[in-house]
């Protein structure tokens, strides 16, 4: 089971971002690194705890600390303050994922169809839970997702680079974006496979 965690609804701007690396060092490029020391030792946090999703965990502990910068709160040791709301967010996890059992398990066995399809109609149904779970996403949260994944190696780097320039968002924030959308796409089509009876390990 995927593990969930109440993400803040406040969005990284650019400006919160320049507070947040303002604190951690006058100078810019210091800054940065140290910046990206701590989101690889929260990280590290979350996945010594058995965490799926330790990246979004991280960027999720990065945004409230920035967001409480951005308040106007004073910090004195940024990066304790980020392992203190790192156990935040993980105990909300751990809650969320309490949760989500209680209520798999009160829920009804799902009858799934046994369909017999050949490779042909089987691709179309798969692409039919594709484009019915893009349609469920709204059309800014759709454009973003067809965007963010395309081009290859290089090419892919620039171009969600450009995608953060024209939201004027950090790309970390982008990225952040990106996941959870992704994982709500997933988790529609694969319960669409679901109900068509198809495998959903060939997604």
């Amino acid at each position: 089971m995927t593990e969930t965690v109440a993400r803040t609804k406040w969005g990284l701007s650019q400006e919160a971002f320049d507070k947040l690396l303002g604190s951690l060092d006058e100078d810019r490029e210091t800054a940065g690194e140290k910046y990206l020391l701590i989101r690889r030792n929260l990280v590290r946090f979350f996945n010594g705890r058995g965490c799926v999703q330790a990246e979004e965990y991280a960027d999720e502990t990065i945004n409230r600390v920035a967001k409480r910068l951005f308040e106007g709160e004073a910090v004195q040791d940024v990066n304790s303050y980020c392992y203190g709301a790192a156990k935040f967010v993980l105990l909300e996890g751990f809650k969320e994922q309490e949760k989500e059992k209680e209520f798999l398990n009160e829920q009804p066995e799902e009858k799934i169809t046994e369909l017999n399809l050949d490779e042909e109609d089987e691709r179309d149904a798969r692409l039919e839970c594709l484009n019915e779970c893009l349609q469920k996403l709204p059309p800014d949260g759709r454009d973003l997702i067809t965007k963010y994944y395309q081009g290859e190696r290089r090419d892919k780097i620039e171009n969600r680079q450009k995608i953060a320039d024209d939201l004027k968002i950090p790309l970390q924030a982008l990225r952040s974006r990106a996941v959870r959308l992704r994982d709500k796409l997933e988790k529609c089509i694969v319960n669409c496979f679901r109900k068509k009876g198809l495998s959903a390990t060939r997604f």
